[in-house]
């Protein structure tokens, strides 16, 4: 079946409901950028999942904190503004900030930190 532009979807005007949620409190890693008592919040606005709902696209925002991370799926970020620290499992860690993109592979485990409250293009795929 071919696609027309009626069937691309455009992010700005492209209106979806926002998935609120917090990071379960035993993801929330301690003395990094929060401690056990900090609630993470997020708001996840999905605005495409293909007919297999294998691939999903959107805009993501977390506050300020660390969780710990187990990806089983392959995303690839935007980052459109704060910062995140990625911790691998062998304490190897990088920062991103506004304007970097990168992928994270399936199989990625570590730290995710937020340093700076951020907002993310994201697009996944998960098989």
């Amino acid at each position: 079946m071919n696609k027309t532009i009626n069937d691309v979807i455009d992010f700005a005007t492209n209106k979806v409901e926002v998935e609120l949620s917090t990071v379960p409190q035993e993801r929330v890693v301690a003395g990094v950028a929060s401690d056990a008592k900090t609630k993470i919040t997020m708001e996840t606005y999905n605005h495409y999942t293909d007919p297999t709902e294998h691939f999903f696209a959107g805009i993501w925002h977390s506050s300020v904190g660390a969780k710990t991370v187990n990806y089983t799926e392959e995303e690839v970020c935007v980052i459109l503004e704060g910062r995140v620290r990625l911790t691998d499992i062998n304490g190897n860690a990088k920062e991103f900030g506004a304007g970097s993109i990168f992928a994270l592979p399936a199989g990625f485990k570590g730290t995710w930190e937020t340093v700076e409250a951020i907002k993310k293009v994201y697009v996944i795929w998960n098989n």
